[in-house]
């Protein structure tokens, strides 16, 4: 029995505090707090209200939920376009030099690795990174002026390289880590 009232007791009060909230809700005049408004229209629409469930909540018009979603959308847009032309390119950058730190290691494992097998796997794990930073730098995202961007191009899985799956593919990564030791030579 003790349970049973303590949980009658519980119900008790979740139901006041329901009431209390509502009571405040209705006090709110969210016509005249439209900061307040607007944040409880992007809450509500991110829990999948509609615009009159919104304007009947708050006890407006459905046309100032319209109006404050319109607001919201353009303030979002606008956000989204300064994070683009700042924080993208910046990103960008950091997404080279982490390239060339993975180079830096790869180098080091292929020139310290006693294991031959080790040291042409870093080899061509060296070729392919640089392989792929070529494309990323002769391929950067564009910002273009409706605030877009266009990825990086990314090969098709038809398109891929598949020298890995020949026989002679041995072969060819040898004579590929030789010419490009040759090319550094010379420069």
């Amino acid at each position: 029995m003790n349970k049973m009232s303590m949980d009658m007791n519980s119900l008790v009060e979740m139901a006041k505090n329901r009431s209390v909230e509502n009571e405040k809700r209705r006090k709110t005049n969210y016509k005249d707090n439209v900061e307040l408004r607007r944040h409880t229209v992007q809450s509500m629409l991110i829990r999948g209200n509609t615009q009159w469930e919104i304007a009947e909540y708050l006890g407006v018009s459905q046309p100032t939920v319209s109006r404050d979603i319109q607001w919201l959308r353009s303030v979002a847009k606008k956000e989204l376009k300064d994070k683009l032309e700042k924080k993208v390119p910046e990103e960008y950058y950091r997404y080279l030099v982490s390239i060339d730190e993975v180079l830096r290691n790869t180098w080091e494992i292929a020139l310290s690795a006693f294991d031959e097998k080790i040291r042409l796997g870093a080899l061509q794990f060296v070729i392919d990174c640089s392989k792929h930073k070529m494309d990323v730098i002769m391929n950067p995202p564009i910002l273009k002026s409706n605030s877009t961007v266009k990825p990086f191009k990314r090969k098709r899985h038809s398109e891929a390289d598949n020298t890995r799956d020949s026989d002679d593919s041995f072969t060819r990564n040898q004579k590929e880590i030789k010419k490009n030791q040759l090319e550094k030579q010379m420069f």
